[in-house]
């Protein structure tokens, strides 16, 4: 930018306001914003231009909410949610969809996305017996754009690109892995080993760990977590054409997470906005890579995250699982860190 008489002065431009979050909403006459919309995000320090990035309405009328419940969480209560997420069965609507089409009437998701456009699923394989991962769009925030195939120029729109990549125990069915590998070989249950979807009786009879959330990860894992990793960033190079120097990726786990959702997955996240409250819970892959690569255990990394304190939207219900600790409302001074700076008397379908 020299030759032509420009400054290079982003780093400047991005200090210019100290606020932490700026959004751009839209109102209507009277001031009174609209969550139903949407709302474009910028983050202090994210990049060096202070971007604006979309935060869907889904997402938008999910964490800007005033009914949150706090819960301070132990080593016995990671114990204990631990027991809570083995003995769920592996995440239902997952397990429909890796049922491929051995099953009439066909999942919807096979059906009205797979087939119409295969090239946006990926399946990352285990290392060695252990579990692997389906890398595809996280359907409930997904645009038609993806199933119509017009995927490559998605870093470019608002919505951005939204993935997940769900662990798959050797004992689930491997119906669409065998059709997405062409081989029906692939991933076949042995004899004398049935399908079993309850997580804690799978893992006991395959000898195969299961995975249900970060709870699960062991220093032994971070082979697969590297591995995951790279599939998932390549998966993005050639499928949506994303490029690292140009486009903000962001690849991490949620905890706690809902039973119903107890199989552990990766979301993966580019040019995208997010709010306060989800990135509290966020654990970033190379955060967790790095702790498990020193020697610390995920019970450690866990705790240390606010001093075990999390605060979550009361709605999920997430701190009514079993295993939690009694909640309490929050501190005004954390409900304030964890919205974003929009009038809270000027909301429409505010929680």
């Amino acid at each position: 930018m020299d030759a032509y008489g420009i400054d290079d002065n982003r780093k400047i431009l991005s200090q210019l306001n100290q606020d932490r979050y700026h959004v751009l909403i839209k109102q209507d006459n009277s001031g009174t914003a609209d969550l139903t919309h949407g709302a474009y995000i910028s983050k202090q320090s994210e990049d060096d231009y202070g971007s604006f990035r979309w935060l869907n309405p889904r997402g938008l009328q999910k964490y800007q909410t005033k009914d949150l419940a706090q819960v301070t969480l132990t080593t016995t209560n990671l114990a204990q949610l631990k027991e809570t997420y083995k003995n769920e069965n592996t995440t239902q609507f997952l397990v429909e969809l890796l049922r491929g089409n051995s099953r009439e009437p066909g999942d919807k998701v096979y059906n009205e996305v797979y087939k119409k456009n295969p090239d946006i699923f990926h399946y990352s394989a285990p290392l060695g017996t252990g579990n692997g991962f389906l890398i595809y769009p996280n359907i409930p925030y997904m645009s038609q754009t993806y199933t119509a195939g017009q995927v490559t120029d998605l870093t470019a729109r608002p919505e951005g690109i939204q993935l997940t990549a769900w662990a798959v125990h050797p004992t689930v069915p491997h119906d669409l892995i065998r059709e997405m590998k062409g081989d029906p070989s692939i991933a076949k249950v042995p004899v004398n080993q049935s399908e079993e979807l309850n997580q804690y009786k799978a893992e006991l009879k395959s000898g195969v760990k299961s995975l249900t959330s970060i709870l699960d990860l062991e220093q032994s894992d971070v082979g697969v977590l590297e591995k995951l990793k790279r599939d998932s960033l390549q998966h993005l190079v050639n499928t949506y054409g994303v490029s690292a120097e140009k486009d903000k990726v962001k690849l991490f786990f949620h905890f706690p997470v809902a039973p119903s959702t107890a199989t552990l997955h990766l979301h993966i996240w580019v040019n995208k906005g997010d709010h306060p409250l989800n990135e509290s819970r966020a654990f970033g892959i190379d955060e967790v890579i790095q702790h498990l690569k020193s020697g610390g255990n995920i019970n450690e990394l866990i705790l240390s995250r606010n001093d075990g304190q999390f605060i979550l939207p009361s709605k999920d219900m997430l701190h009514k699982i079993k295993g939690m600790p009694e909640s309490k409302a929050p501190m005004p001074a954390d409900y304030s860190e964890l919205r974003l700076p929009i009038d809270v008397a000027h909301q429409k379908d505010m929680a």
